[in-house]
């Protein structure tokens, strides 16, 4: 009996395990995954990539093209796919697929990482470009953004020359608010904060944002009305450092300078 139920319970995990099987392996590439409400992506992320390429659901090769290189500089595509590494109808109404391809340097006078962030098209034309400078460090310095007051779509970018926080308006389709919208993650400025941080509403049916050290200890909560177009929280009393703030199931992070 005991053998019995070993060899059926031996059956039961290979089926269970069964379930799982390797259906593509991209050979030495790295690869994110994109998709939205009818398409699915595959697109190249990592450093030192000489090409850029996209696969299609089906695996097959849709697009591939190789950005030049500004001198001095390396290419790295974002791994972070909420980023809007790869996108349609957000930085352009042409309906091609859009990337965003970041060039980085290291300066030897500041000791600091110097970003080039191009938008490009499935076909390899520069839609737009920001910098030299701008601030890419982590998946938190690139957001874009739904305003829910003006009806129309942003992006928001650190600039480590001018150390100013710039806002720049972006195509506003009902294809590109449903994108954008599909990925929301809550916005604020200025980025680092010092005194104050302003955190744009995100009209997601909350009304408290709290503040988290990064050991997850509350250290503010605030309310705020429904109404509210933007939330300021005083955080000059906080030690300089890297904080969490959420409002409902959105979260992301600041830094107290």
């Amino acid at each position: 009996m005991k053998k019995m139920m070993s060899l059926i319970g031996t059956a039961m995990t290979a089926l269970m395990f069964s379930q799982i099987t390797l259906e593509k392996n991209f050979s030495s590439e790295n690869l994110q995954v994109y998709t939205n409400a009818g398409e699915t992506f595959y697109y190249s992320t990592g450093s030192n990539i000489s090409q850029v390429k996209m696969y299609r659901a089906d695996y097959v090769l849709y697009k591939q093209f190789t950005p030049s290189v500004p001198s001095g500089y390396s290419v790295f595509i974002d791994q972070y796919n909420n980023n809007f590494v790869l996108s349609k109808n957000v930085f352009n109404t042409d309906n091609k697929l859009e990337v965003m391809i970041t060039f980085e340097k290291y300066n030897n006078v500041t000791y600091e990482r110097e970003y080039i962030i191009r938008i490009y098209n499935e076909d390899g034309n520069v839609l737009h470009e920001f910098g030299p400078n701008y601030k890419f460090s982590d998946e938190y310095d690139i957001n874009v953004y739904h305003d829910n007051t003006t009806h129309t779509n942003k992006l928001r970018l650190f600039n480590q020359d001018t150390h100013s926080t710039e806002i720049y308006k972006l195509p506003t389709t009902s294809l590109s608010t449903k994108e954008i919208l599909s990925k929301t993650k809550l916005s604020a400025f200025p980025v680092p904060a010092n005194k104050t941080l302003t955190i744009i509403n995100p009209g997601n049916g909350f009304n408290k944002v709290d503040v988290y050290d990064m050991a997850g200890k509350m250290i503010v909560s605030r309310s705020f009305s429904a109404v509210d177009d933007q939330i300021s929280i005083d955080v000059q009393n906080l030690p300089k450092g890297t904080y969490f703030y959420t409002i409902g199931n959105l979260s992301s992070k600041f830094i107290k300078d």
